[in-house]
């Protein structure tokens, strides 16, 4: 059975409260990213764990809420962010992929990679047992429905 309250902008502030200060003290596990981005409203700096595929020098994600993507209305203001990545922090600028191109190496990259911490990801927000071609399903479920999300990192 799916997480019924996976879809609740109030149950994605929950990874917040409890794993952002853990991630801003250890590394990243691979294919996560803490992302600081700008408050549109306040300006005030606001940290989201998100699941992040790196190629190259760009990082991908989903704002899996789509529009109602907290962390996307706020990039969409002020696209310049700070992505930490395993161990280390870069300056970024965030901006949607439209590149037909792009997109398709992009996509692939986040359905079939599957790092470890995926498992835990998956169980918080499918509530069923985590197999490898169950993510993958999950993943492409969620850039079906959400909007994906370019950072270009600088200076990696």
């Amino acid at each position: 059975m799916p997480n019924p309250f996976a879809a609740a902008r109030w149950y994605s502030k929950l990874s917040n409260i409890f794993l952002a200060p853990a991630f801003r003290l250890t590394p990243m596990p691979r294919g996560f990213a803490l992302l600081t981005v700008t408050g549109r409203r306040t300006g005030k700096p606001r940290r989201r764990p998100i699941r992040a595929i790196r190629l190259g020098n760009t990082l991908y994600a989903a704002a899996t809420l789509g529009e109602r993507s907290d962390w996307l209305r706020n990039v969409r203001k002020q696209p310049r962010v700070r992505a930490k990545v395993g161990g280390r922090t870069y300056d970024a600028t965030a901006r949607e992929v439209t590149n037909a191109a792009e997109r398709l190496a992009a996509e692939a990259a986040y359905i079939d990679e599957v790092p470890p911490f995926d498992y835990v990801d998956y169980v918080s927000l499918e509530w069923a047992f985590p197999t490898r071609r169950a993510i993958i399903e999950a993943h492409r479920r969620w850039l079906a429905r959400g909007v994906l999300v370019g950072i270009d990192l600088e200076g990696a």
